[in-house]
């Protein structure tokens, strides 16, 4: 059973328990780990859908997540939009979920936490913001691996060749977010394609928009 079809199999055996309030609760499978987040009103209703998720067939581990914290009508409200916006960014695969947090107070969401890239941080707030219920989003998610302008040059520089610096010393690097430009000439078609894949494997770049020309290098 692959991880999509058992996370839907814990959601389904989640939602038939009577004593858990499955709206409130957020699944993630990898590799037949069980991950439950969200905040329940009882320390009954956390055991049981630890338990529940634990019987279902090909879950291998649970790893229990939960809060617990009294929940009045307001609170249950905030508890189904926090799980929500958890499974909203759960099913993009284009964001790591396990590294954000989600509070939610009053409809206005918080997302804190860490994601790789500056365009996940972005992404994150648009998802949240595309759930019902949630009012407003305080974005405070830290950006762990962003694009160095000085690490792609010297990148682009080793790629080329110390014989061929002056080619590589017309190569202008401008960064925007996690996109790379480069822009300037180079001596040959091999040294653009060169320094466009020396700038592609740098950290943290998820696209290089090649801007170089192919000329004569000038001393």
């Amino acid at each position: 059973m692959s991880d999509q079809s058992l996370q839907r199999a814990v959601m389904e055996a989640l939602a038939g328990n009577p004593r858990v309030q499955a709206t409130e609760i957020a699944v993630q499978v990898d590799d037949g780990d069980a991950l439950l987040r969200g905040t329940v009103g009882s320390l009954v209703q956390q055991v049981e859908a630890a338990r529940t998720a634990r019987a279902v067939a090909g879950v291998r581990h649970v790893d229990d997540r939960l809060a617990v914290r009294p929940l009045g009508i307001d609170g249950r409200a905030d508890a189904d939009t926090q799980a929500a916006v958890l499974a909203a960014l759960i099913d993009d695969d284009r964001i790591h979920a396990r590294g954000i947090d989600v509070r939610v107070d009053d409809g206005v969401v918080t997302l804190s936490g860490t994601v790789e890239i500056a365009s996940q941080r972005d992404l994150a707030e648009r998802i949240a913001l595309g759930v019902g219920g949630v009012e407003r989003v305080r974005n405070e998610l830290r950006v762990w691996l962003t694009v160095s302008a000085d690490d792609v040059a010297e990148r682009v520089t080793d790629a080329i060749g110390a014989d061929a610096i002056v080619g590589a010393d017309r190569i202008t690097v401008i960064v925007s977010d996690n996109d790379v430009t480069l822009t300037g000439s180079v001596r040959s078609l091999e040294h653009r394609e060169a320094a466009v894949a020396a700038a592609a494997r740098a950290p943290g770049v998820m696209h290089v928009h090649n801007q170089l020309s192919i000329g004569a290098a000038k001393d």
